[in-house]
């Protein structure tokens, strides 16, 4: 099983990989949902990786209870979120966007304004924070 600082590395492999729709491969093409999935493939985690693929290849954002269902279905939801877990964002139409906390206010995600998978601060409020089962 990864720990949480393995997570965070292998998620910053990803800075840089362009912003891709259904996408999930490292240098090639991710969006939000598909940097996750591949985080997962990477360290290991495959049935959390394949647990993300009904939602990945999405034409346009999935609906907001479906992504919901889906995360608390495979994750644990968390008050306290660490550098590892994963967030939920509602930007206004719904919970729409996942990303990696990688430091106590610091993501990393597959940003479709941006282009590609990035590292910054917070840019919106979170809706909720969840922690991946037996990661320690």
């Amino acid at each position: 099983m990864p720990d949480r600082r393995e997570i965070v590395d292998a998620a910053r492999r990803w800075i840089g990989t362009p912003w891709v729709p259904a996408g999930s491969a490292c240098g090639v093409g991710a969006n939000c949902l598909g940097f996750l999935a591949g985080v997962a493939r990477d360290v290991g985690l495959h049935e959390l990786s394949a647990a993300f693929a009904p939602y990945r290849g999405y034409a346009v954002p999935p609906q907001p209870k479906s992504l919901l269902l889906g995360l608390r279905r495979h994750l644990i939801r968390t008050e306290r979120a660490a550098p590892g877990d994963v967030l939920l964002f509602d930007l206004g139409a719904g919970l729409r966007h996942v990303a990696l906390l990688s430091a106590p206010a610091t993501i990393i995600h597959a940003h479709q304004a941006q282009g590609r998978v990035v590292e910054q601060g917070l840019p919106w409020p979170m809706h909720s924070a969840y922690r991946i089962p037996g990661v320690p």
